[in-house]
């Protein structure tokens, strides 16, 4: 069908409705005003109704005629319009000539560069299982320098390196007591907790060698402050301790937290945060200079058995008991769940980058999240291992 017959065909149908329109208009008793036979209508019923639903009528009857003549007229101008496509192309090309033909000008700094790209390829699920056959892990350290993951095995009594990008994986050193907590110092050797021996341990990664640097009653979590002093949690009477690595020497920072306090987190400010793995999932700061503290938050029915800081005002601990990894603002003490399914998870450390956090669990497996997705509404949800992965 053409242009033409398209608009002849519209304008013809409206033409159509108007006239039936003002026959309408013309025709009906009452139109005009108030008929005879509205009156004799308005005897028989309710005068108001009546008066009002007819003269009602007659108003749309003559708001119709006028819109579909309107209607007639522009199905004309339409039409001329498809017949005479010059006059359109003609306005084109004036606008043309005036502003002149589009450029496109791309420099090299418009284009992806590789790294983003990678670094999005890397982020495009929100989380992955990078290894298995860690053992029953309660501890868990990274390494950004060797890309490296180091997970501690309390069952087996080994310390374990697991590469982040191939999630290749090989014994580091065995025979380290009943392992805690496990933390890095980025030089070469890793820092262990031994709870049954009650002792924090030096171990070289290079050699697989240890040696005790001090006797710490009930250690169990660990964190370095990178200018030589490590932070021990005592699970058995709740006292955060700074041990010198150099000399070995224990100063107690604080003897007024609860028992049963299992992670340690420093935030380079001054400020320990500690978490409580047992009585009620507490998050405590700790001001290091004189060992004041304050509760920041408690979370019901679970536990802070690990804790770590995104730099950005967030504390992130896994529930050991339920699979939870949960997000709190430090302000307020603010909490959600941004992923399940984590099963008996007690490892928890961010990546080099910041942009990844790691849990190891109970069976074994070393789990990485993407940060940006735990922040986002909603979470991670359900981490799963997708059938063909499976074991």
């Amino acid at each position: 069908m053409s242009f033409k017959n398209v608009f002849d065909a519209g304008g013809s149908e409206a033409g159509s409705a108007r006239k039936a329109a003002d026959d309408l208009n013309r025709d009906t008793p009452g139109a005009g005003g108030v008929s005879g036979d509205v009156r004799d209508l308005e005897n028989e019923r309710d005068p108001g109704v009546m008066r009002q639903t007819a003269q009602g009528a007659f108003d749309v009857m003559g708001f119709l005629g006028p819109l579909l003549q309107k209607f007639q007229d522009v199905s004309a101008a339409q039409r001329g319009v498809a017949e005479d496509p010059a006059s359109t192309s003609g306005m084109a090309s004036s606008a043309m000539k005036a502003a002149g033909p589009p450029k496109v000008d791309l420099s090299p700094d418009d284009l992806p560069k590789p790294e983003d790209l990678s670094k999005l390829i890397g982020n495009r699920t929100s989380f992955a299982r990078i290894a298995t056959g860690l053992g029953s892990s309660e501890g868990l350290a990274v390494d950004p320098a060797r890309n490296t993951a180091y997970v501690a095995d309390r069952t087996g009594r080994k310390l374990s390196a697991v590469k982040l990008d191939t999630g290749a994986r090989h014994v580091v050193a065995s025979g380290l007591g009943d392992l805690g907590d496990v933390e890095v110092d980025g030089a070469g050797t890793a820092y262990t907790t031994d709870y049954a021996g009650s002792r924090l341990v030096a171990v070289d990664l290079s050699s697989g060698a240890n040696r005790t640097v001090a006797g710490v009653p009930g250690a169990y979590g660990v964190a370095l402050d990178g200018a030589g002093t490590a932070y021990v949690a005592n699970w058995n009477n709740g006292h955060l301790i700074a041990v010198d690595l150099e000399s070995g020497e224990k100063r107690t920072v604080t003897d007024a937290l609860p028992g049963n306090i299992a992670g340690v987190a420093l935030d380079g400010q001054g400020k320990a945060y500690v978490g409580r793995r047992e009585g009620g999932g507490d998050l405590y700061e700790v001001d290091l200079a004189d060992g004041t503290h304050r509760l920041v938050t408690s979370l019901a029915g679970a536990s802070t058995v690990r804790v770590v800081l995104d730099g950005a005002g967030r504390a992130y601990t896994c529930d050991h008991g339920g699979g939870r990894l949960y997000e709190i603002t430090l302000a307020d003490g603010a909490q959600r769940v941004v992923a399940t399914g984590l099963g008996v998870c007690e490892g928890l450390a961010l990546d080099g980058a910041g942009d990844r956090i790691l849990v190891s669990n109970h069976a074994g497996e070393l789990w990485q999240i993407s940060l940006r997705a735990a922040r986002a509404l909603g979470g991670v949800g359900t981490v799963v291992v997708p059938p063909e992965r499976r074991a």
